[in-house]
C-alpha cells in the first residue's frame, strides 16, 4: 500500500525538492528571535482564542489558539512594537526586545471595551459571540465558529441543533430532533464531519452521512464549519466540512455536572432525561492533562406521520397508496470521551477516544389504503404493527504528535474511527382487508384528509396476510495515518509565510449484512390447512383462534384487537384504525421462529437475506503542497494543490428474484459472485486570497476543486431482475466520483460597535452529479456496456433502472449575509441584549439527463432507439431560502435565548412518470418555521438551573408531491418538547 503510493516517482521527487530546498531557505533567516504569549481577559483570567498578536510595521503575527497561546518566529532582533486586538476588547501596543535565537515569553491580558464614564461588564452570552467572531476572522477559510464559551453557557441538545444556527445551514429532523445538517442546501452526504481532526464514519446503510445527533453539545470545546478548503484538507465535501472539538484539560482539578428531566406533549411523556460529567486536571507542572467527559440521556421522539404515494391517474395526480403512521420511539444516548495530552519539548503529545451509542426502541402503528388508482394493490386497507430495537455505535481514536523546531514545524497522527449500526430484531406483523376498503363514489385527486373521510373499516374481511423478522448489522472502520511538514520562511519584514506539504493514508471497511424470515400470503386460501395458523393454535389453545378460523375461513383481526385510540392523532384529522395487541403478535412469533424447521412455518426470504448484502474496501492516498505568502498585514496568499487516488474494491451479487407470490421467495436463479475494482485520480488545484484593507474590512476569496464519491450502495455491485422480468436494476460499474470547481467571495466588517457583518458569495459548477436513471430496453438498442447485467436478460423488453453521472454540470449558487453583535453600549439593563441573524439565498440548475425510447416504423418492421433527452431542475436538499435570527439576553445571572428558524422549500426526491422524469411527481418538503426557547438563573457562582423549550409553535413537518405543492405526501407532529435542569461546575 505504501509502495504504491510512493510508485508515483515524479509527484515524490516534486515535493522532495521543493522540501528540502525550503529547509535551506528556513535556515538562511536564523538571525532572528521567537515571541510567545497567553492572551487573557484582564478580570477573569479567562484565555482568548482568536486574539491577534502582530509585529507592528512586519507580516509577522499569529492567532491565538484555543489555549489562549501564540508564537510568531523570525522576529527580527532588536526592540519591537507588538499590537495585541481582539474585538469586543481594548487593543494594547507592548515594547519588546528580541534577541537572536532565543524566545521571548510572555502573558498578556486585555480589558473589556468600556465607554467613558461608565465600567462595562460582558455578559456570558456576548463573551461567547466574540469568541465565535473573533476566531471565525482569523482562520483561512470562509467558515463559522461556535465557540466553547456559546457551548458552554447555553448548550443545546445535540451538535446537529447547534450547527443549525449558523449561515447556509438547513436541518434533517427525525420525530423533531436534529439528525443531520445540510450545509449550503448541499445533502448531509456531502459534508464531511470531523472529531478532533478525525473522519467520523456514516452512520446510515446507503449513504455517507453522519447522525449528529450521536454527539452531545456538552462534550464540545467549540465546532469549525469551514465552506471552502485548502489543499491540506480532506477533499471529498461539496458542502462543507465541520469540526468539532472535544474539550481538552485546563489547569487544576475541574468538574462539571449537569442535570435535567423533560416532557414532551405528543405522548404526554415525562420520563425524558439527560445527565453529563465532566472532570478534567493537570499533573505534573501542567505537563500532563486528562479530561473524562461522559453523558447519558433519554428521550421520548414519538411522532404521527402521513404518507400518500400519488401517481398518474388518467389526466389526474390521484393518492395511490395513503398510509397513517403512529410512531412511539424512544432514544437513549450514552457516550464517554477521554482526551490525554503530553507537553514535550517545543510540541506536544496528544490521544484522545471517543464513544456513543444510540439505543432506540420503537412501536409502530400503520394503515395503509391502497385507491382504485393502485393497480394491483386496488382497494386494499391493511394494517401493520412493527416492533424494533437498533443500536448505533460510533467511535474514534488517535494517538498523535506535533512539534515546533524553529525552522520547521510538523505534525503526524495515526486514527481509528468506526460505526456499528444493528437492527438485530425487528418483527412486523400484517393484517388485510382485501376489499371495500373505501366507500363507493370517494373523490379522486383530492387531499387525503377528504379521502380518509370515506374510509370503510370492516373488521369481518380484515385477516392476518403476513409475519416478519428483520435483522441488519452494518459496519464500518476508518483507518488513518498522515503527517504534515510546515517550514516557515521570512523574504523581508513585509514578506514572510510558509510552505507546507504532506500526505495521507486512509483505508474503510465496509460491510452491510441483513436478513429476513416469515410468512406471507396467509390471506388466502382455507386458514384450517395454514400450518401457521394451526401450530399456533397448538402453542395457545387458550387464545381460541381454531374458532375463529372456522367461523371466517381464516385468522381474522379480532382476537387481536385493543381499544387504544389518541383523539389528537394527527392533529384529530384522521382515524387512527385497528390497533392490535403486539405483546400477543410477538409471542405467535416467538413460537414460529422456534418451531421444527421441518413444519416450515418461519422460511427465509432469500433476496431479502442476501440479496442486498455488500463489502467493500476503499483505499485513498492523497499528498499536498502548498505555501503562505505575506504582505504585511494587507494581503495574504495561499496558493497550493492536492493530488488524490483512490482504490475501491467490492463485492456483491447478480441474480434474478424467483417469487411464488402467496409465500415465501423461492431461492433466487442465475445467481452470480460479483467483484468490482476502481480507481480514480485527481489533481485538485486551489488558490485562496485574504485582503485586509483596512482595520475593520476583510475580503476572503477562494478558488478550490471539490470531490462527492458515490454512495456505498451504488459503489456494491448488485445487479437483480424481478420475477415477472419487467424491472432490471443494474450496477454501474464504473460510476465515478462528483467533482466539483467551488467560486466564493466573502466581506467581512467588524468594530466593538458592529460586531461582525459579513456577506459571502459563492459559485459551484458540480460534474459528474450521479443521479438515477431508467430506459425501455427494444431489440437493437445498445445498452450502456458499463452495466453489469446478462444478455439473456433483454430477452423480455425490461425497464432497466441504473445509476449514472450525468454528463451535464449542475450550477449551484447563492450568497449569506450574517450579522452578529450585542448592544454593550445601550443604557441600563438594555446592554445585555445579543443578536445574532442570518439569512442565505440559494439557487441551483441541473439539466437531468435521461433516454427516450424513440420507435420508427418503416414498412411492416419496427426500429427503435434512444433519444438523448433532458430537463431542468433544481438540486435535491437546495431551500431556496434559510433564516435564522437568535436574540439573547444577560442580567445579572439570568440569560435566555430565544430563537427562529425558516427555511423554504426543497426538492427531495425527483418523480417519474414512468422513465421520465417530471416535477409534477416530485418530492418536496413544505416550508419550516420553528421556535425555541432557553432559559437558564444561576442560584450561585457555580450553581445553575435551566430550561429548554423547543418547538414553542407547535409546528409540524409536511412534504408534498409536485412543485405547486398542493399535494401532501407527507406530515409529521411531533410537539412541543421541555426540559428542566440544573448545572454543576467546580473549578
Amino acid at each position: 500500500m505504501v509502495q504504491n503510493f510512493y510508485c508515483n516517482k515524479k509527484l515524490f521527487s516534486v515535493f522532495s525538492i521543493l522540501f528540502f530546498s525550503l529547509v535551506g531557505l528556513s535556515l538562511t533567516f536564523a538571525q532572528t528571535g521567537t515571541v510567545r504569549g497567553t492572551i487573557s481577559d484582564k478580570i477573569t483570567n479567562e484565555v482568548l482564542p482568536g486574539a491577534n498578536a502582530i509585529i507592528k510595521g512586519t507580516s509577522l503575527g499569529a492567532a491565538t489558539n484555543l489555549d489562549g497561546k501564540f508564537v510568531i518566529k523570525n522576529v527580527p532582533v532588536g526592540s519591537q512594537v507588538l499590537e495585541i486586538s481582539y474585538i469586543g476588547y481594548q487593543s494594547i501596543t507592548v515594547n519588546i526586545n528580541v534577541v537572536e535565537g532565543k524566545t521571548l515569553e510572555e502573558e498578556f491580558y486585555l480589558e473589556y471595551q468600556s465607554i467613558e464614564g461608565k465600567t462595562v461588564t460582558i455578559t456570558a452570552q456576548a463573551e461567547g459571540q466574540l469568541g465565535a467572531i473573533n476566531q471565525q476572522l482569523n482562520t483561512n477559510t470562509i467558515s463559522n465558529v461556535v465557540s466553547k464559551d456559546r457551548i458552554k453557557e447555553l448548550p443545546d441538545v445535540n451538535a446537529a441543533e447547534t450547527i443549525g444556527r449558523l449561515p447556509g445551514v438547513s436541518i434533517q429532523r427525525y420525530g423533531g430532533e436534529a439528525t443531520k445538517v445540510e450545509i449550503r442546501g448541499l445533502s448531509p452526504k456531502y459534508s464531511l464531519i470531523t472529531v478532533n481532526g478525525i473522519e467520523l464514519p456514516s452512520t446510515g446503510t446507503e449513504d455517507r452521512s453522519v447522525d449528529l445527533s450521536l454527539v452531545s453539545s456538552n462534550m464540545l470545546d467549540g465546532i469549525i464549519l469551514r465552506k471552502t478548503n485548502t489543499p491540506d484538507m480532506d477533499a471529498d465535501v461539496l458542502g462543507g466540512t465541520v469540526e468539532l472539538k472535544l474539550k481538552e484539560a485546563q489547569p487544576g482539578p475541574r468538574l462539571s455536572l449537569s442535570a435535567q428531566g423533560g416532557y414532551n406533549r405528543l405522548q404526554d411523556y415525562y420520563g425524558n432525561y439527560n445527565f453529563t460529567v465532566s472532570l478534567s486536571n493537570r499533573f505534573f507542572d501542567d505537563r500532563l492533562g486528562i479530561i473524562v467527559n461522559g453523558n447519558v440521556d433519554n428521550y421520548d421522539r414519538s411522532a404521527d406521520k402521513l404518507q400518500d404515494n400519488w401517481r398518474r391517474y388518467n389526466k389526474l395526480i390521484a393518492s395511490g397508496q395513503i398510509y397513517l403512521r403512529e410512531e412511539q420511539l424512544n432514544r437513549k444516548r450514552s457516550g464517554a470521551s477521554i482526551l490525554g495530552d503530553l507537553i514535550i519539548p517545543d510540541g506536544k503529545i496528544t490521544a484522545n477516544a471517543f464513544f456513543n451509542q444510540l439505543n432506540s426502541k420503537g412501536l409502530n402503528h400503520i394503515s395503509q389504503v391502497n385507491t382504485l388508482e393502485n393497480g394491483w394493490g386496488t382497494n386494499r386497507h391493511i394494517y401493520q404493527t412493527e416492533q424494533y430495537k437498533s443500536v448505533t455505535d460510533i467511535y474514534t481514536s488517535a494517538l498523535g504528535i506535533n512539534q515546533d523546531l524553529s525552522w520547521i514545524r510538523y505534525d503526524a497522527s495515526i486514527s481509528r474511527s468506526g460505526t456499528a449500526t444493528s437492527d438485530p430484531d425487528k418483527r412486523v406483523y400484517e393484517f388485510t382487508q382485501e376489499q371495500s376498503a373505501l366507500l363507493p363514489g370517494y373523490p379522486i385527486g383530492v387531499s387525503p384528509v377528504q379521502v380518509a373521510k370515506f374510509y370503510n373499516a370492516d373488521t369481518i374481511t380484515t385477516n392476518m396476510s403476513a409475519l416478519y423478522s428483520y435483522s441488519t448489522r452494518t459496519i464500518e472502520n476508518i483507518s488513518s495515518a498522515k503527517f504534515n511538514f510546515k517550514i516557515p520562511y521570512k523574504l523581508n519584514d513585509q514578506l514572510s509565510g510558509y510552505i507546507k506539504t504532506g500526505a495521507k493514508l486512509r483505508w474503510i471497511d465496509r460491510s452491510n449484512d441483513q436478513r429476513q424470515y416469515g410468512y406471507s400470503g396467509l390471506q388466502y386460501g382455507d386458514g384450517s390447512q395454514q400450518r401457521v395458523f394451526t401450530y399456533t393454535d397448538e402453542v395457545f389453545p387458550e387464545w381460541g383462534l381454531a374458532d375463529v378460523i372456522q367461523e371466517y375461513g381464516l385468522l381474522n383481526i379480532r382476537p387481536f384487537l385493543t381499544n387504544y385510540n389518541r383523539a389528537n392523532f394527527l392533529n384529530g384529522d384522521y382515524p387512527m384504525g385497528f390497533i392490535v395487541n403486539e405483546g400477543m403478535l410477538k409471542k405467535m412469533s416467538d413460537a414460529l421462529i422456534n418451531a421444527p424447521d421441518s413444519i416450515h412455518v418461519w422460511v427465509p426470504y432469500s433476496v431479502g437475506t442476501f440479496g442486498y448484502d455488500y463489502k467493500g474496501f476503499e483505499r485513498y492516498e492523497a499528498a499536498y503542497l502548498m505555501g503562505e505568502l505575506n504582505w504585511g498585514t494587507l494581503l495574504t496568499i495561499i496558493p497550493g494543490v492536492r493530488w488524490e487516488e483512490e482504490y475501491t474494491v467490492y463485492d456483491g451479487q447478480r441474480y434474478r428474484v424467483n417469487q411464488s407470490g402467496q409465500t415465501a421467495e423461492t431461492p433466487p436463479t442465475e445467481f452470480v459472485k460479483l467483484n468490482v475494482v476502481r480507481r480514480n485520480k485527481y489533481w485538485l488545484p486551489m488558490l485562496t486570497l485574504i485582503v485586509k484593507p483596512t482595520d475593520w474590512l476583510q475580503v476572503k476569496t477562494a478558488v478550490t476543486q471539490t470531490l462527492a464519491r458515490p454512495d456505498y450502495i451504488r459503489y456494491a455491485p448488485i445487479s437483480y431482475i424481478s420475477a415477472d422480468s419487467k424491472q432490471v436494476t443494474a450496477a454501474n460499474l464504473f460510476l465515478k466520483p462528483s467533482r466539483s470547481t467551488n467560486y466564493d467571495i466573502g466581506f467581512s466588517i467588524y468594530n466593538n460597535e458592529i460586531g461582525l457583518l459579513a456577506v459571502n458569495a459563492f459559485y459551484k459548477r458540480v460534474e459528474d452529479l450521479i443521479f438515477y436513471s431508467a430506459f425501455f430496453y427494444r431489440p437493437g438498442i445498445e445498452v450502456d456496456p458499463n452495466l453489469e447485467l446478462p444478455s439473456s436478460w433483454l430477452a423480455s423488453n425490461p425497464q432497466i433502472n441504473a445509476y449514472r453521472n450525468n454528463p451535464n454540470p449542475a450550477k449551484y449558487y447563492g450568497f449569506e449575509i450574517e450579522w452578529q453583535t450585542h448592544f454593550w453600549y445601550l443604557p441600563s439593563v438594555l446592554s445585555g441584549l445579543v443578536l445574532n441573524v442570518n439569512y442565505t439565498h440559494i439557487y441551483s440548475e441541473m439539466t437531468l439527463a435521461y433516454d427516450s425510447l424513440v420507435t420508427t416504423q418503416i414498412g411492416t418492421r419496427r426500429y427503435y432507439s434512444l433519444k438523448k433527452t433532458s430537463i431542468k431542475t433544481r438540486m435535491p436538499d437546495q431551500p431556496s431560502h434559510i433564516f435564522n435570527i437568535t436574540i439573547g439576553y444577560d442580567f445579572e445571572g439570568f440569560s435566555a435565548r430565544l430563537s427562529y428558524l425558516y427555511q423554504t422549500d426543497k426538492l427531495t426526491g425527483i418523480g417519474y412518470d414512468g422513465v421520465v422524469p417530471t416535477s409534477s411527481l416530485s418530492a418536496y418538503t413544505g416550508g419550516y418555521g420553528r421556535l425555541d426557547l432557553t432559559l437558564q438563573q444561576k442560584l450561585l457562582p457555580n450553581l445553575q438551573l435551566f430550561a429548554n423549550l423547543n418547538n414553542l409553535n407547535n409546528r409540524h413537518d409536511q412534504n408534498f408531491i409536485g412543485s405547486n405543492l398542493t399535494h401532501p405526501s407527507y406530515i409529521e407532529y411531533y410537539g412541543l418538547t421541555m426540559d428542566l435542569g440544573v448545572r454543576y461546575n467546580l473549578e
